[in-house]
């Protein structure tokens, strides 16, 4: 009876460390038509330590300083780009997130939300969405859907330096939204 309930326990425990570890928007992953890069803390840690030599490797280890993870889903299929939004709203509702801005222009249409942090300069999520099907200026290119999931102790100051740094789809919206 003891060896059953501790087996219990331990598969309880390993799903709920395992269901914390994933969000809401990893099953974009196994989509054909989804672009997604992920980058975890580990990696982070490891870029920490290799890039430490140089004036550019010390700020680019002060711009991942306490993130968890990175996660971007891109897609130009139009229907995949519908669920994408849907759930987006529905994690935004549920995790209760606060809204930080919409940009509205000819490119893109853009909503970042965040859930606070340890101050004011500082989130413990950030949640943005680009929203480029909206519009109807797209110069030759698919328009495309992109979610960008930050994690961790972010320093809202090096976001746009972030993903202008690792080249992130979208990121160019997040310039556009510090003005």
């Amino acid at each position: 009876m003891r060896k059953l309930i501790l087996s219990t326990i331990i598969i309880a425990f390993s799903f709920i460390s395992y269901a914390q570890n994933n969000s809401i928007f990893d099953k974009f992953e196994d989509y054909d038509d989804v672009t997604t890069v992920v980058v975890t803390q580990k990696a982070f840690q490891m870029l920490k330590k290799i890039s430490n030599d140089s004036k550019e490797g010390r700020e680019f280890n002060a711009l991942v300083s306490g993130l968890k993870d990175l996660k971007v889903f891109t897609t130009d299929n139009a229907k995949i780009a519908k669920e994408m939004q849907a759930t987006f709203t529905k994690h935004i509702k549920n995790a209760k997130l606060s809204e930080l801005m919409r940009v509205k222009d000819k490119d893109a249409n853009v909503k970042i939300y965040i859930r606070e942090g340890k101050d004011d300069d500082h989130v413990s999520e950030f949640l943005m969405l680009v929203d480029e099907m909206a519009v109807s200026a797209h110069k030759g290119r698919n328009p495309e859907v992109v979610i960008i999931s930050l994690s961790g102790n972010i320093d809202l100051k090096n976001i746009s330096k972030l993903t202008k740094e690792m080249n992130i789809s979208g990121g160019k919206h997040l310039k556009k939204a510090e003005k």
